[in-house]
């Protein structure tokens, strides 16, 4: 939790930094444009009110086309990831190959507080979600060329936006007015090798009829090379060879046996090292991309009154994951009904000398426990291509002087078909171990339905036996697809309802509807846990959500001493869904400027967040959860009446007073039964209710006149979620059902079905419920300082975050778990950029600082601390004439390399022995790119 003193301390540090740095990138401090009439008003994000300045009463930082062209990113969400108040990323490039379903996403994960709680917008409307069953987005999906800027808000957004702005908002803002025709083409190359990339852009457009209308299009394609581990010294190989060999290995009493590959013989103890598998050789740090946009966008002016706009989508991403083969043997399972796959000491592949140790160490052996990597499959893959299509259109204009209106419709499609390699059919597997001889002596599959699918004995002893018609009888390619639409439409109005002492008294009132589907579907085989990949139910899901909201700014003061300008903002917001009924959020905002020089803001609001389809409509499918029962002999404890023996520890007062409701639980005795697991459904829950948080706010924007150019920010946050959507594992689902002061009326205790006689539990579903609590707190601090010099101008940046708190508390009573300090939650985060202009020539230096940070904050002794990390960046650009700009960049320049981790570690990210969402893995990195304007 935080405390006054920590606050003190960031506050001070922000403002050192902005004093010393006299610097930022604090796009807060935006002039509005000037018409011909005078002071044009703009919509800033945070706020349908259209106002003179983009400066708003909630933090806003706002990134120019020309912040984002300096960094030479490529890429959306590669910028955005890097920004100080951007957590790790729910999945990015570096950390999605184990993720086949998001391989290639590249999500923005805001205060830590998870993908799914960042609203994303385009031109202030919603896009649609880049994963099947979620809102969450898919940032890449937004070309970086079209984007004309960047405005991230915290606090106060889901009254404005509606659900899922509970970290706050990206709004991208995209061109509206280009003209001529842009070719821009980019290659860049790590130092170290691997991870290519190549880009080529052209966009077209231009104004017509006079200047009323504006036509945009772009197409642009994208090739994003794969990065082997074994391309970098880091992660080359694995942290500790798998014990799943290549050949197989199989416990004999208490050890592991293996083949001898000296002799050919089974009758060589395992020795890891030697005879275990090498993962990373394998596997993938940053997966590979290949993606085709398509944007078009229009405008047109018909009169004041009446304005047309329309902005056309089309995405194409193609995306590969690679890992090491699949396993077979322990832990593979055929469908519910066999846990682990083993091989029968009678079949007949088995070598003499390994069925001899076996019944030398247990005379009544039928089987052996087998630990295998099935290397003739090859690599498990996921060829994953995901097409999004979105279109909005609609009209605006004057009602009057005073009021505007706005009104639009938007459809968004999502689709995606992926293929995984590298995988088997256990069932067939399974068969092909049981063996017999036939009438010549030949080996076949002893079981004769199997024969007549044509099944093939299978011999799993050595590295390269399973091959031909046996390989081919047990392979398979597992097929998924999913698909989503969304379907919006909203109308705004706003302008003037009086005209006050103090200014305008201005009002918007607006009204939204929207409806999400979903749908994935697996083939056969993996809906029915038939395959050595993950079990995949279908999932069918729909919802609609009508809501309403208003926004009221009032000036209560202006032109006084000490009051230049006080007013408050107020918005609300209710929200009616088919699927949890009624949500409301609300804003109650302070803006005061004691002085032209001084603006203080701060505010209050609330947000919810609706669940998903998929965390509502999951089928999901069975699975068995062993426990401890706390309300085993009444929760008294005490001995067992096993003949094996056993105990039970003696529980709590409360927990034992609520036993006691449960009939037969005095005499509960579940190890004497043998019955110490329960089956259960493994799914979403349609019971399950929004989550809510409070967003705080208190800050200021200070320019001082005595220096022209000169602008910081310091804002404080802090952010609480109650009843946040979590699940939880067995034990702790059955102990918080007679834990919590509610029982009975608990959601844990809605999980679980008891025997009304004996107490016995007969089922325990594995859904997830509102239960937890979330709070993060900080500072953020901007500064920007535009100067001239004898020759150019010099302009310094600076954008920081100092992280006070990051709690979370999975349910109520429940241990904190501390975050801050952790890797990826460091205290602090801060961006400072330096770029000089002088002609034609633009050079720019950016420095992105990582505190120091514990790697896990409970066993400090044991995994260590990671140090500081500073990256340095280079730019340059420079025009020949007026139609030609060449630029050239070098990322990681003094080649920093990540911390090394080591497989298991928290924050570590498979494949790789380093947290390679958080640390650059690349490497020192050079691009060049050139951009033709006619």
């Amino acid at each position: 939790m935080y405390n006054n003193s920590k606050v003190a301390k960031a506050i001070r540090l922000a403002m050192m930094f902005g004093a010393a740095a006299t610097a930022s990138i604090s796009t807060s401090a935006f002039a509005a444009e000037e018409g011909a009439e005078g002071v044009e008003k703009i919509q800033v994000t945070g706020s349908r009110i259209k106002r003179t300045e983009m400066e708003a009463t909630s933090p806003i930082v706002t990134i120019s086309e020309t912040v984002i062209e300096i960094t030479g990113a490529n890429n959306v969400a590669t910028f955005i990831n890097e920004l100080p108040a951007a957590g790790v990323p729910g999945t990015a490039d570096t950390s999605s190959n184990f993720r086949t379903s998001t391989t290639g996403l590249s999500t923005v994960d805001l205060r830590n507080l998870g993908s799914n709680r960042t609203l994303i917008l385009v031109n202030g409307r919603r896009h649609i979600g880049g994963s099947a069953g979620s809102s969450t987005v898919d940032v890449s999906m937004i070309p970086v060329d079209l984007v004309k800027r960047v405005e991230v808000v915290t606090g106060g957004a889901s009254a404005i936006y509606g659900s899922e702005a509970i970290a706050g908002v990206i709004n991208f803002i995209m061109k509206d007015d280009f003209e001529g025709i842009e070719l821009n083409t980019r290659v860049g190359a790590s130092d170290a090798g691997g991870g290519g990339e190549q880009d080529f852009s052209i966009t077209l457009g231009g104004n017509f009829d006079g200047d009323k209308g504006n036509a945009i299009v772009y197409v642009g394609y994208s090739d994003r090379g794969i990065l082997k581990s074994s391309d970098r010294k880091i992660s080359a190989n694995d942290a500790a060879n798998s014990t799943y060999g290549a050949k197989g290995n199989f416990a004999i009493g208490g050890g592991i046996i293996t083949q001898d590959d000296d002799t050919g013989l089974w009758d060589k103890a395992f020795v890891r090292s030697e005879d275990g598998f090498d993962r990373n050789a394998q596997r993938i740090i940053r997966v590979p991309t290949d993606r085709v946009q398509f944007n078009a966008n229009f405008t047109y002016d018909l009169n004041d009154n009446f304005n047309f706009f329309s902005e056309t989508a089309y995405n194409q991403l193609s995306s590969y994951s690679q890992s090491e083969p699949t396993v077979v043997g322990e832990n593979i399972s055929v469908g519910n009904s066999i846990a682990n796959i083993r091989v029968p000491l009678d079949n007949h592949f088995t070598p003499a000398e390994l069925r001899a140790a076996a019944l030398a160490a247990d005379p009544t052996a039928t089987e052996l426990t087998m630990y295998r990597r099935f290397v003739e499959l090859g690599p498990r893959s996921s060829d994953v291509d995901r097409k999004v299509f979105r279109t909005a259109f609609g009209v605006e204009g004057a009602i009057s002087d005073e009021w505007d209106y706005s009104t639009y419709y938007q459809y968004g499609s999502f689709s995606q078909a992926q293929t995984n390699g590298g995988v088997f059919n256990t069932l067939n597997f399974y068969n092909s171990l049981q063996t017999e001889l036939d009438v010549d002596g030949n080996v076949q599959c002893a079981d004769d339905f199997s024969r007549d699918l044509g099944c093939v004995p299978v011999n799993v002893f050595g590295a390269g036996a399973v091959s031909g018609d046996a390989l081919d009888w047990v392979s398979v390619d597992s097929q998924l697809t999913s698909t989503m639409e969304q379907h919006v439409f909203g109308a705004l109005v706003s302008g003037v309802v009086a005209e006050l002492p103090a200014g305008e008294l201005g009002m918007a009132l607006g009204y939204e509807y929207r409806k999400e589907e979903s749908q994935f579907n697996s083939d056969a085989l993996a809906q029915s846990g038939l395959t050595s990949g993950n079990t995949t139910p279908n999932t069918v899901g729909e919802f609609d959500v009508s809501e309403m909201f208003v926004e009221v700014v009032v000036p209560v003061l202006s032109d006084l001493p000490f009051a230049k300008y006080l007013g408050l903002e107020l918005a609300a917001r209710y929200s009616d869904y088919s699927t949890i009924g009624g949500a409301s959020s609300y804003k109650v905002a302070l803006d005061w400027s004691p002085s032209d020089d001084l603006k203080v803001r701060g505010g209050v609001s609330t947000a919810v967040r609706a669940p998903n389809i998929d965390e509502l409509f999951n089928p999901g499918s069975e699975t068995f959860r062993s426990f401890t029962d706390p309300c085993a002999l009444g929760g008294q404890g005490g001995n067992s009446s096993s003949p094996e023996g056993g105990s039970y520890e003696p529980q709590s007062a409360t927990v034992q007073a609520n036993c006691a409701q449960i009939a037969g639980s005095a005499t509960l005795d579940p190890i004497a039964t043998g019955i110490l697991s329960a089956g259960g459904l493994d799914a979403g829950n349609p019971n399950l209710k929004e989550e809510k948080s409070t967003s705080t706010t208190a800050g200021f924007v200070y320019s001082p006149s005595q220096v022209e150019g000169l602008n910081f920010t310091v804002d404080y946050y802090k952010i609480t979620i109650e009843d946040a959507i979590s699940t939880f594992d067995a034990q702790t689902t059955i102990d918080q059902c007679v834990r919590q002061p509610d029982y009975p009326n608990n959601p844990f205790c809605d999980l679980i079905e008891r025997d009304p006689t004996t107490g016995l539990v007969l089922r325990m579903n594995a859904l997830a419920i509102n239960a937890a609590d979330y709070e993060v707190s900080g500072v953020d601090f901007t500064a920007d300082y535009l100067f001239e010099l004898p020759a150019g101008e010099l302009r310094l940046n600076l954008l920081g975050t100092y992280s006070l708190t990051n709690d979370y508390v999975p349910f109520v009573g429940g241990e904190v778990v501390d975050s801050q300090g952790e890797i990826g939650v460091p205290d602090l985060k801060a961006n400072l950029s330096a770029t000089y202009t002088i002609d034609d020539v633009l050079l720019s230096y950016t420095l992105r600082y990582i505190d120091g940070v514990n790697v896990e904050n409970d066993q400090v002794e044991t995994f260590g601390t990671i140090s500081s990390y500073t990256y340095h960046n280079l730019h340059a650009r420079y025009n020949f004439g007026d139609h030609y700009q060449l630029y050239v960049g070098i990322d990681n320049l003094f080649d920093k390399t990540p911390p090394l981790l080591g497989q298991g570690v928290p924050g570590d990210v498979t494949g790789t022995n380093t947290a390679a969402d958080v640390y650059d893995v690349m490497g020192r990195y050079y691009y060049a790119g050139l951009k033709i304007n006619f």
